[in-house]
């Protein structure tokens, strides 16, 4: 299973070119995008963990059976890495990778933070972060795949893919 693809880096500045909402959503949007996100983790046939947090707090949680403690550990640390760069967790190991960004030096703390694909962040036109879709269960470009896949059918669009 492919960690990275030379085209990646260019296909997620597109999906954050898309992926941008009219407005915040409201804690009672986060189910109909959580029932998106586990809708798209079937199709993709792993057992994933998703969380939808909107205004800090998480607004939408399922664990897939076969999920447990591992998975919300995984995507706490998505979560913050994803909270310190604004950008999602793929997209900054991609950067990494490609030798476009240098590695920051809060993931030397392993115990919070992941260079891991898996949390999406959403976004108004302003650039303003309101929240994140998450998704723990697969390789990391299935967990990305998950977020942004649901956030493309709740803002009724269609973004390129990874896979």
């Amino acid at each position: 299973m492919k960690l990275y693809d030379a085209a990646w880096p260019e296909i997620l500045n597109r999906q954050d070119e898309l992926l941008v909402f009219p407005h915040p959503i409201e804690n009672h949007d986060a189910l109909t995008l959580g029932l998106y996100a586990i809708e798209q983790a079937k199709a993709f046939g792993y057992a994933f963990a998703i969380r939808v947090i909107v205004n800090g707090a998480v607004a939408f949680s399922h664990q897939m059976d076969g999920t447990g403690l591992e998975h919300d550990w995984w995507m706490d640390k998505k979560l913050n890495t994803a909270r310190e760069t604004g950008i999602a967790t793929l997209r900054l190991y991609c950067e990494v990778e490609a030798g476009l960004r240098e590695k920051p030096a809060f993931l030397e703390n392993l115990a919070s933070y992941a260079i891991d694909g898996g949390c999406v962040p959403m976004r108004t036109a302003d650039g303003h972060v309101f929240g994140y879709v998450e998704a723990s269960g697969a390789p990391h470009q299935y967990d990305h795949e998950v977020g942004t896949r649901a956030i493309a059918r709740f803002l009724g669009i269609d973004v390129p893919s990874l896979v």
